[in-house]
């Protein structure tokens, strides 16, 4: 899978796609996590509030996947589904840079996990209807598991390691936009390459 992903620039535009999913999903975990523990020193609260913003993520995913998913890929294609979701982190990231508060935390989380269960990740996974059978299964395992559970540990890293080096939180918000907005453009540019993938001329080819 590791040598698919090397010898394919497509499937390493999957890849790279997903290693920035994780990348801003974590830097937005761990900014939350320290929001919350700066609010409350209880558990029993703590337990409540990511219980709300779970609540949030559920109804938002529901509505969204009920009335528009189907509806916004065909309309638009796989990319730009795809490119909602960098759209999401960016200007979550600018809202928690400017008010780096509870509700924009909830708010944002809400937005970005609905954004991503709803359109975003069943748009990732039309781009790897364009790809022959063991890619798919193999290269797509390693991008799903290596990568971004990778990924995860990290950016956590790296999060800890800018927060030791004295990077305030609003800082590393605002750092972190221009990677949104590179993930968004990739995310476009993989919804071309898969739709020409699937266009008749190159089928006859």
């Amino acid at each position: 899978g590791l040598m698919m992903i090397a010898r394919s620039p497509y499937l390493a535009g999957i890849a790279t796609w997903v290693a920035l999913l994780s990348l801003a999903g974590t830097f937005l975990y761990f900014q939350q996590a320290e929001i919350v523990r700066a609010l409350s020193d209880d558990p029993n609260k703590r337990t409540a509030i990511f219980a709300q913003i779970d609540l949030a993520v559920s109804l938002l995913t529901l509505v969204v996947q009920f009335l528009a998913t189907g509806k916004l890929i065909k309309r638009f294609g796989a990319g730009p589904a795809a490119a909602l979701l960098p759209f999401v982190f960016a200007v979550g990231f600018v809202a928690l840079w400017a008010t780096p508060m509870l509700w924009v935390v909830i708010a944002f989380q809400a937005m970005q996990r609905a954004a991503n269960f709803a359109i975003s990740n069943p748009a990732r996974e039309v781009l790897f209807t364009v790809v022959d059978r063991e890619e798919k299964y193999k290269a797509k395992y390693v991008i799903d598991n290596v990568v971004f559970r990778g990924g995860d540990a990290l950016f956590g890293w790296v999060f800890h390691g800018l927060r030791g080096a004295g990077m305030e939180l609003g800082a590393i918000s605002l750092a972190t936009v221009p990677v949104t907005a590179a993930w968004l453009a990739l995310a476009l540019s993989l919804g071309r390459s898969q739709e020409k993938r699937v266009s008749p001329d190159n089928q006859r080819q």
